[in-house]
């Protein structure tokens, strides 16, 4: 059987990584893609070793007994026993065999749907794209959760391209990539070659190089979370410069003056690093050591002064002044205002007029931060809004549920102005809320800062008003609320709960055959008014 692709894994050493390590190769070997071929990269020596139950061989022995069950696992040495995972796929990857078309790279951690292979390839030999990049689960001690890099409301894309979608500047793995052999080889892509391996220093070329990629909105595999606290491997001086040097290199790239037609995508690129992906080291620095600190706090500064400035200015308000204080050297007050965010989210003290308004963290002794910095802008007030129960009652809509602009608190009734707001098209209608007390509303903030018992409403939404030009106006009503406090007023969505009636509303027939039916879209309440479709009865038409 002629392998079509190439699956990559390096074999781990660690002890206690031979469990994770079975349950990968036993998700590649059950692929529906059969024709494959699995390169096991061994860094350990060449001969047997110590017996195969010793820890440090357990990684070895396991590989041996794949590669002797199926033909199509074969184990390649590493050559001196080079450590690092990226080391070891290239290895694997100059081991391919000069036919196979298509080439992917695992980790022990790692774990593949039954099909992702199937589907990845697919994509590719009907769209001729360059790579194909599927979605990720995470999986950690909460069980198993979207990874935040990969949009689960993304729908499949082909011949797509990270110039088109910026989104893509976030799709830094390679466990759930397969990439066409030909461009591989046409790029001379290569991982780099540390103790730790960032996927991002090839993926992130390598989607810019593309002159396609194929986009697949279902999940190809499950990654498992390092144990560390929030799920972050435990910050090392090696790992920070292996994951600065990654950015650098990145950087070098889209600023090389051989590239110009990439070099605009600098600025997004640096803005995608202080919003999304750096923010994780720094998060990760409480737990860690002081050489890694201290490995950070000079990789972070090197980095941040070669940021435009108004990128720091255009941040949110928590990661302005984080990175205020880490461009400044100001490790024991960032790791106070770490502490503080650990307990309080997101959360501070509002302060200043209603057009100065300005971020005061609760944090002793007081940050002396300026005002640039604290500055409050209309994106540092979200409004946090959730529908806990929806019913029908009396031929009415009931809903109750809790409103909230953030670190703007609601300790008593009149705390916040409330209304409802129903839109369809240039109509509105305005429904005053109803205050009612729901300290739901505070243990969902996740926060302690902060008491929102009174943003709590309930509101009854009457069918007859959902009238236009006389009867009732087909199509979605948004239903939303406008809240003003301390003199910032915000409009904002109504999302479901997690359970119960306002995460799954009931449908009403209202009478002449018309149906509303309360649903969210896009984390969105809506309700749809409308007739139901008409069916074939025998030869007649029934509605």
């Amino acid at each position: 059987m002629k392998p079509r692709l190439t699956v990559v894994v390096p074999v781990p050493r660690a002890e206690g990584s031979e469990r994770n390590m079975e349950e990968c190769l036993e998700s590649v070997a059950a692929q529906t893609l059969a024709e494959l071929d699995v390169v096991l990269v061994d860094a350990g020596p060449a001969d047997a070793g110590p017996a195969p139950d010793a820890p440090a061989d357990a990684g070895h022995a396991l590989a041996r007994r794949f590669a002797e069950r199926d033909p199509r696992f074969r184990i390649v040495r590493q050559p001196g026993g080079t450590p690092g995972p990226g080391a070891a796929r290239n290895t694997g990857a100059r081991h391919a065999y000069p036919d196979t078309g298509y080439l992917a790279f695992l980790d022990a951690d790692d774990v593949l749907l039954p099909r992702a292979y199937d589907n990845l390839v697919g994509l590719l030999e009907r769209s001729g794209a360059d790579f194909a990049t599927g979605n990720v689960y995470r999986l950690g001690a909460a069980g198993r959760s979207q990874s935040a890099r990969h949009p689960a409301g993304r729908e499949t894309a082909l011949r797509t391209h990270i110039t088109e979608d910026l989104t893509l500047l976030r799709d830094h793995f390679a466990r759930n990539k397969v990439f066409r052999r030909a461009f591989w080889d046409r790029h001379h892509l290569a991982f780099p070659e540390g103790e730790w391996c960032e996927d991002a220093a090839l993926t992130l070329p390598a989607h810019f190089l593309a002159d396609a990629v194929d986009v697949l909105h279902e999940h190809v595999c499950y990654h498992r979370l390092p144990k560390g606290p929030g799920g972050h491997r435990r910050l090392d001086a090696a790992g920070v410069r292996d994951r600065f040097a990654a950015v650098a290199a990145v950087r070098g790239f889209l600023a090389d003056p051989g590239r110009t037609r990439w070099t605009a995508h600098l600025r997004d690129y640096d803005r995608s690093q202080l919003a999304d992906e750096l923010p994780g080291l720094i998060e990760a620095l409480p737990a860690a050591g002081p050489e890694g600190r201290a490995a950070f706090l000079e990789c972070a500064r090197d980095f941040a002064r070669r940021v435009e400035p108004r990128l720091f200015r255009a941040l949110p308000v928590e990661l302005r002044m984080r990175w205020y204080l880490i461009r400044a050297g100001r490790l024991t007050e960032l790791l106070a205002l770490l502490a503080h965010e650990a307990r309080d989210p997101a959360g501070f003290t509002v302060a200043g007029p209603p057009l100065h308004k300005r971020a005061v963290p609760s944090v002793t002794p007081a940050l002396d931060l300026p005002p640039g910095v604290t500055r409050l802008e209309r994106a540092d007030f979200p409004v946090r809004a959730r529908v806990t129960e929806a019913v029908w009652r009396d031929g009415a809509l009931l809903l109750r549920g809790y409103a909230a602009i953030r670190n703007l608190p609601a300790p008593s009734r009149h705390s916040y102005l409330r209304t409802m707001v129903l839109t369809h098209g240039r109509r509105r209608i305005l429904l005053p809320l109803r205050p009612v007390e729901m300290a739901r509303a505070t243990a969902d903030s996740g926060q302690e800062q902060h008491c929102y018992d009174w943003s709590g409403f309930e509101v009854r939404i009457d069918p007859g008003r959902l009238r236009g030009a006389g009867r009732r106006a087909a199509g979605d009503w948004t239903v939303g609320v406008l809240l003003a406090s301390a003199g910032v007023v915000r409009a904002g969505a109504l999302s479901a709960a997690d359970t119960g009636s306002g995460a799954a509303p009931g449908t009403y027939e209202a009478g002449g055959g018309v149906r509303i039916t309360p649903r969210y879209a896009d984390g969105k309440l809506l309700l749809s008014v409308g007739r139901p479709a008409r069916r074939l009865a025998g030869h007649h038409a029934a509605a």
